[in-house]
């Protein structure tokens, strides 16, 4: 009976543990809800805010600028939504003692709002509401069900859709609708992604009910929902779904009750939303005698249920300045798009861009002998409609020529998971096979990955070639949501860029004065893409400073800092970036958010704007200089020249506000290109000025790079008088790594240990590289240029000279313990300048001559 307690009382003291950890750290403001989640178009609404850290809450902010909002209460708002704002769905975030939320979605439409009304568990207690509406719900607790009934006459197409997941919600919604005696007509999960959609022909007058629920029946008041009950234009997907950038094209939409547009002229039935600044609507093909026909018939491949609609746009010359009004996730960080939306449509649909030029698949291309013949570069649109289909492609190469694969399903929210086949001319041999897209750059927080296929080829020959695309997850019933695009062409390097806040959870940039924050950046390298990639800020407001930062050569991941002056003003503001390549590849930057943490693997969704928000005062500041420059005993005042094969050395200053605060800095690198291995090390309590060294090694590509430095410590809370473990980070260390002229490298047989008054021989070598034929100096070094209790003298290496020993003596007074980031250094001499530098790390430590 003993051990139960003991158990508990060590989960006590584990849950006091955690309860002081969570204390002592600073809790960005989390947004968890926003109810309800949307509004119609020219109305305004009262909305309650719900989450975490959301003291002192003073406004809401919309990330769309015609949308007003004004505080009523503690957690309550009126928004205010003009009938010019696009439908669509747009970011909300509240602003705080803390800062600024993480942000939360919020849908505009143009149907009747509708909000829960209790109770409406049951069939019998089903709220009434009519159709064509948008109902505001939520599966408030465990095991709650909503149901609502509606009328309907015989021959009426009615689409149910819910919102959940694409609105950053936890729920996971199962519909299942009822006809007037309780049979059950459909039941739907998982139609876009976790949301479900159920698209009904009445059977008959009569009355109508449809019921919402979560799969595990979970609930809180995160698991909120919007659920059209929807008669009007409602579109499913495009044929092509992707068009020329600044071209006008031919585009068939597919979807329901489109047919009640056929008598509209093209003005009146769609508008492309391309909003800008100022908004700007596109034009909508021309008067040519041989326009297509507005309205066609269902096309046969695609059954009966499906209208079609043939409208001719004009797609936007550039994607990167325009606001696309929907939800796009983590892995769509690549994908250029706009919304298309009709004018009577409830919900926009997303069309693809890119700068080739479309061809449609020819219905016949199901065989070798059938494929159909391409010329890259060229874009496909294409369709597989049956589980078991496979379409063909051949193109004629030449030899050495470097091809790039690539495929879009999952990206352009299709029901598919692509598989690329090469194959020889005879369509016998399979010479290369592109699956699915597994980027590690963003990791569990901010997932790059999906199901697309991606790749690149090098000709092995002139000849003839076969293509066969497929998809893997196919099933017996036949699908036209199966579309895809598919892209032959050669490499032009090309990349992508996220930004999102530095935490393990959901945060917006918020800055303390004195202070700094970090945005972690991710890259998608496309093409050949491997340059460095240089980001920039443009138009600071005052008192923020944000240096460039380079993701070098190969590098996926990167740290930008931005830091807040002592007198900066408080405000919110977006920031604005650039990106630049010296090989002048083509490049965009996004901003990201975390939407969900509490997963094995984290959902996460990009946002329209990077805002930022200055806040409190930092109570410690540190700052990183990068050693460039050196004095030396023979060659005096040295310009350090880094190399692979070299280490570069980081100073770290400790400002604290509260010189009473005198604790000791634990330091480590962060954001530091996967070649270069971390380090750590400690400033002692009481004193201000430490290093850092980074081993650059051998292999590391040339280019530019950078990294930050982090810092642990303790302060004095102002609030509570306690101590305060705080995390922060320096301004970015940025740094370009030329070309080697020798390596250094210590033997593997050399003494890793001294004993103090002890003399000990070690070997090593500077191997000269890339035709360097000069003098090579040798010697012992630290950050600090001198090595405390140790003596050497130095080796000079000339002729054909690449290995020598360096004698070490230990001081009677040598400090004990490993003595960090001494090195072996090496200054390479052209006419008796130091110009090149190359060293490696002496893992030596020190003992006492009694051991």
């Amino acid at each position: 009976m003993k051990r139960p307690g003991r158990v508990s009382l060590f989960a006590l003291i584990f849950l006091i543990q955690v309860l002081a950890s969570a204390l002592t750290a600073a809790t960005p403001p989390v947004l968890n809800s926003v109810f309800p989640s949307g509004g119609q178009q020219g109305s305004s609404l009262e909305l309650k805010v719900a989450g975490t850290g959301l003291d002192e809450v003073s406004r809401l902010i919309c990330s769309h600028p015609e949308i007003s909002t004004e505080k009523i209460s503690k957690d309550q708002f009126r928004v205010s939504i003009p009938a010019s704002v696009p439908v669509g769905t747009y970011d909300l975030r509240v602003l705080c003692r803390n800062g600024l939320s993480s942000p939360k979605s919020f849908m505009v439409g143009n149907r009747s709002e509708v909000l829960e009304a209790e109770p409406n568990e049951t069939l019998k207690s089903a709220e009434a509401v009519s159709l064509d509406v948008s109902i505001n719900g939520c599966v408030s607790q465990k095991g709650d069900v909503d149901v609502y009934r509606f009328q309907a006459s015989q021959g009426q197409r009615v689409v149910l859709e819910c919102w959940a997941e694409r609105i950053d919600s936890s729920l996971n919604a199962i519909l299942e609708v009822f006809d007037s005696s309780g049979r059950r007509l459909a039941v739907n999960r998982g139609f876009f992604g976790n949301d479900p959609l159920i698209s009904f022909r009445a059977p008959g007058d009569g009355q109508y009910k449809v019921k919402v629920f979560d799969l595990v029946y979970s609930g809180s008041t995160n698991h909120f929902y919007r659920l059209d009950i929807d008669t009007g234009p409602r579109m499913l997907f495009t044929i092509p779904p992707v068009i020329q950038k600044g071209e006008t094209s031919q585009v068939s939409i597919y979807g329901w009750n489109l047919n009640s547009l056929k008598n509209r002229s093209e003005q009146q039935l769609a508008q492309v939303e391309a909003v800008e600044a100022a908004r700007r609507s596109l034009e909508l093909g021309d008067d040519s005698s041989n326009r297509q026909p507005l309205l066609t018939q269902s096309s046969p491949t695609v059954g009966n249920t499906l209208d079609r609609l043939d409208l001719t746009i004009k797609a936007p010359a550039d994607s990167d300045s325009i606001l696309v009004p929907l939800r796009k996730g983590s892995e769509q960080t690549d994908l250029k798009s706009f919304a298309l939306q009709l004018e009577e449509g409830h919900a926009p649909q997303s069309i693809s861009l890119t700068d080739l030029p479309v061809v449609l698949e020819q219905e016949a291309h199901q065989t070798a002998q059938t494929a159909q013949q391409l010329a890259y570069p060229t874009e496909v649109s294409g369709q597989l409609i049956a589980g078991d289909e496979q379409d063909w492609y051949t193109f004629q190469a030449r030899r050495g020529e470097v091809l790039w694969f690539e495929a879009w399903g999952q990206r352009i929210n299709s029901p598919v998971d692509l598989d690329i086949s090469l194959l020889d001319g005879s369509g016998q041999k399979v010479l290369a096979r592109f699956t699915d897209h597994i980027s590690n750059s963003g990791g569990r927080q901010f997932s790059l990955n999906h199901l697309d296929p991606v790749g690149k080829w090098v000709v092995p020959e002139d000849g003839l070639y076969l293509i066969i695309v497929r998809n893997l997850r196919g099933g017996l019933d036949d699908d036209p949501r199966r579309v895809y695009r598919f892209s032959l062409r050669r490499q032009e390097p090309e990349f992508h860029l996220a930004v999102v806040p530095h935490h393990q959870k959901q945060a917006s940039l918020n800055i303390e004065r004195g202070g700094r924050a970090l945005l972690d950046v991710y890259a998608i390298r496309k093409r050949g893409m491997a340059d460095s990639i240089r980001i920039s800020a443009l138009n600071l407001p005052p008192g923020i400073e944000c240096p460039d930062v380079w993701l070098g050569p190969h590098t996926e991941r990167a740290l930008l800092t931005v830091s807040a002056s002592e007198s900066a003003p408080a405000f919110v503001e977006n920031l604005q970036l650039k990106v630049s390549s010296a090989q002048g590849a083509s490049g965009r930057i996004s901003g990201g958010t975390l939407v969900r943490t509490d997963l094995p693997n984290t959902t996460s969704r990009l946002t329209t704007a990077i805002p930022l928000a200055v806040t409190n005062t930092a109570p410690v500041k540190i700052t990183a200089n990068p050693q460039l420059t050196r004095k030396h005993d023979l060659f005096g005042e040295m310009k350090l020249r880094h190399a692979p094969g070299s280490v570069l050395d980081v100073a770290v200053q400790v400002d604290r506000r509260d010189l009473s605060d005198q604790a000791e800095v634990k330091l480590q690198g962060v954001g530091l290109p996967e070649m270069i291995q971390n380090q750590s090390t400690v400033i002692p309590a009481g004193v201000n000025k430490g290093y850092l060294s980074f081993y650059l090694p051998p292999y590391l590509p040339e280019g530019h790079y950078t990294l930050t430095i982090q810092a642990e410590t303790e302060v004095t809370n102002l609030e509570s008088k306690k101590k305060t473990s705080v995390t922060l980070f320096s301004n970015p260390v940025s740094f370009e790594v030329k070309s080697a002229a020798f390596m250094v490298a210590v033997d593997t047989d050399a003494p890793r240990k001294i004993r103090r008054g002890e003399t000990i021989q070690v070997k090593y070598s500077a191997r000269r590289i890339n035709g360097f034929i000069s003098k090579i100096h040798t010697e012992l070094e630290a950050p600090a240029v001198k090595v405390d209790g140790l003596r050497v003298r130095g080796v000079t290496f000339v002729g054909q000279t690449e290995e020598g020993t360096l004698q070490i003596i230990a001081n009677e007074d040598a400090p004990l313990g490993k003595q960090p980031f001494i090195r072996l250094s090496a200054v390479g001499v052209v006419e008796d300048q130091a110009v090149y530098h190359g060293s490696c790390f002496l893992n030596l430590e020190i003992t006492n001559s009694t051991e």
